[in-house]
């Protein structure tokens, strides 16, 4: 498989808050919030890998060290097969490009648009503009122009996949892109990254805490809890037969045809500035055994990697 992206004991710490004086006369240590901890992922070219989980699980921040936005704390980035460092920085920002959830906010309200989607390029190609235009489905002789504040929610986030594109990007983040967006808005935005992602060819990595939109776009599919990497592998295979406690409470909380019941996790998620040893997900998980205390080892089920104890030495396959 051709990797794009690999992430070898990816840490992402955060200061909790911003020490002073006092702290530094005393020693106090300095507290941490642990956005990522040791996340082990690969991502292969012109895939679309969705990145679930509920809020705070570490998605978003994953998304920044991909566009090198953020600095990973520890661990390894590797694009292209190359660490992400010094002056390859640069080179990985010419060639990944991100939509951000809000699209309001996302660009500058006072300037064209024709303005807003050559920015990345640091120059205006009329031509260029107005190809990328076209493709998300605006006319560029209607809109080069106007103002964001002229445009409807949906245009205003086609403005800005069309600046993400503007540069033909290898991979593209999209985070949460259509969780502003009206219910019919966001099927016509989910089509369109499907025929996008056809068109350019383009690897995508689409943050989502909505399981059904990551089943309609994605192809892999990777379950992030806490800070941690639970579940990773197939996106039929993983919501056809979850592994993991949480990936299957999280399924099992969206509504469908087949079943009225729906379960979600109870509980309060753990504290990302002093975890738990072990598991994460062991005070919520129903399946909870004393060996949880101990941080599970990555076990491989059909395919799909799971980090739980169920699955490791004489322990079942399934708990379902």
């Amino acid at each position: 498989m051709d990797e794009i992206i690999k992430f070898v004991g990816l840490k992402k710490y955060y200061m909790a808050y911003q020490r002073q004086l006092l702290d530094v006369i005393f020693r106090r240590k300095p507290v941490y919030v642990r956005a990522l901890d040791d996340v082990n992922l690969s991502i292969v070219r012109g895939s679309v890998t969705s990145v679930v989980g509920e809020s705070g699980s570490g998605k978003t921040t994953m998304g920044k060290i991909i566009t090198t936005m953020e600095k990973p704390t520890g661990g390894t980035y590797y694009f292209e097969g190359k660490e992400v460092r010094g002056s390859y920085v640069e080179e990985v920002r010419k060639r990944v490009s991100m939509v951000f959830q809000n699209p309001a906010t996302s660009v500058n309200p006072r300037m064209k648009i024709k303005a807003i989607v050559s920015e990345p390029l640091g120059r205006f190609d009329e031509n260029r503009v107005a190809e990328v235009l076209e493709s998300v489905g605006l006319r560029y002789s209607d809109v080069k122009d106007k103002q964001p504040r002229e445009l409807s929610g949906g245009q205003i986030q086609r403005v800005a996949i069309a600046r993400a594109l503007v540069k033909n990007p290898e991979l593209l983040v999209l985070d949460e892109p259509t969780s502003a967006l009206d219910e019919s808005v966001q099927a016509q935005m989910l089509n369109l990254f499907v025929e996008l992602q056809k068109q350019y060819s383009v690897t995508y990595v689409f943050i989502t805490h909505n399981i059904a939109v990551a089943k309609y776009i994605s192809d892999t599919m990777v379950v992030t809890y806490a800070g941690k990497v639970f579940e990773y592998g197939s996106t039929e295979k993983i919501l056809n037969s979850p592994k993991h406690p949480y990936t299957q409470l999280l399924i099992s909380s969206v509504p469908s045809f087949e079943s009225k019941k729906l379960r979600s996790p109870t509980g309060d998620v753990p504290s990302l500035i002093d975890p738990p040893p072990g598991c994460r997900f062991k005070n919520r998980c129903p399946f909870a055994m004393e060996t949880c205390s101990k941080e599970p080892p990555i076990a491989e089920i059909n395919g799909v990697k799971v980090a739980c104890w169920l699955y490791v030495g004489n322990a079942v396959e399934n708990p379902n």
